[in-house]
């Protein structure tokens, strides 16, 4: 029963992230469609995970991964980033770029993984108990 309070505290957490990249996606000029997809898979990851289905944390697991760090280079030359609506992120400072590490998303991305791999294995027992009677 404790395990399904973190996950809806987790789902809500993923919905409002999906929320608030929408609202940036809508209120900002320069926002590009790749952030309106991305707040889309946490939406749809977020609801869900909320119905306790694994599909939900399959798609958290994608849409925090995608965030997990950001690589920045002095020269310009190579940039990856992906943000999504709520970042934490930690500075790692190497030789010719920026790596940003998001905090927040390795931190819900541990929490989802834990809770696919409850998901999987609660269902997994189930089915066992079941085929015994």
């Amino acid at each position: 029963m404790r395990w399904i309070r973190v996950e809806r505290i987790l789902a809500g957490l993923t919905i409002l992230d999906g929320l608030l990249g929408l609202a940036v996606w809508m209120l900002a000029g320069s926002a590009s469609g790749a952030l309106a997809l991305l707040s889309l898979l946490a939406l749809f990851a977020g609801i869900n995970a909320w119905r306790g289905r694994p599909a939900g944390h399959l798609a958290a697991l994608a849409f925090y991964g995608l965030q997990l760090a950001t690589y920045h280079a002095f020269d310009s030359s190579f940039a990856y980033r992906v943000r999504g609506g709520l970042n934490l992120g930690a500075v790692v400072y190497l030789p010719n770029a920026v790596l940003v590490l998001n905090l927040f998303a390795i931190g819900m991305f541990a929490a989802c993984a834990a809770l696919l791999w409850w998901r999987v294995r609660g269902a997994g027992q189930a089915r066992a108990r079941t085929s015994k009677s």
